[in-house]
């Protein structure tokens, strides 16, 4: 079945959100905090990736303003952040249809940066305080995470495939 006629790829990309969501908002050391992945982000751009037709600005927008409200920040920092690194997804992504995903981390680890260099700004706006390892460590850790978050959501979609198969399949 294709992604376009999938009718479960809006529960699944829900359902990677609301994860995503908790792992963003684990209660985590300080020391290890500062450098806890953008899970949310990370799935938003692996679903403009998977269905680029289906998921573009506007559900990363959403999904900046979940984040935002979760957290209880200025509404608003992360969705706007999030709708122009989508947008800047979808215009490179255009240019290489098929990428794997060591090619994807070229793409991925700078709108991290940009993401995050957007969303500190918007705070020193509001707080003047430069702590510029709060902008790169979530980067980093986000590039290294990304491979595993690929791999698991890939495998989350297909054993649904698989399930829906064999429930299509049976008397």
């Amino acid at each position: 079945m294709s992604e376009e006629n999938d009718p479960f790829i809006y529960v699944w990309s829900v359902f990677s959100l609301l994860l995503a969501l908790m792992l963003q908002m684990l209660p985590l050391p300080m020391a290890m905090g500062e450098w806890r992945p953008q899970f949310v982000l990370l799935v938003t751009f692996y679903w403009v990736f998977r269905g680029p037709r289906l998921h573009g600005v506007t559900f990363a927008w959403c999904c900046g303003l979940a984040l935002d409200v979760m957290q209880g920040e200025l509404l608003g920092r992360h969705a706007l952040s999030f709708a122009l690194c989508t947008y800047l997804l979808q215009l490179l992504q255009q240019r290489f249809p098929y990428m794997w995903v060591v090619h994807q981390l070229v793409l991925v680890a700078p709108l991290v940066l940009l993401h995050q260099l957007l969303a500190h700004s918007v705070t020193l706006l509001l707080h003047p305080d430069w702590r510029g390892e709060l902008v790169l460590a979530p980067a980093i850790s986000s590039l290294l995470v990304w491979p595993l978050l690929v791999r698991f959501l890939s495998w989350l979609g297909d054993s649904a495939d698989d399930y829906e198969e064999e429930e299509i399949s049976s008397p």
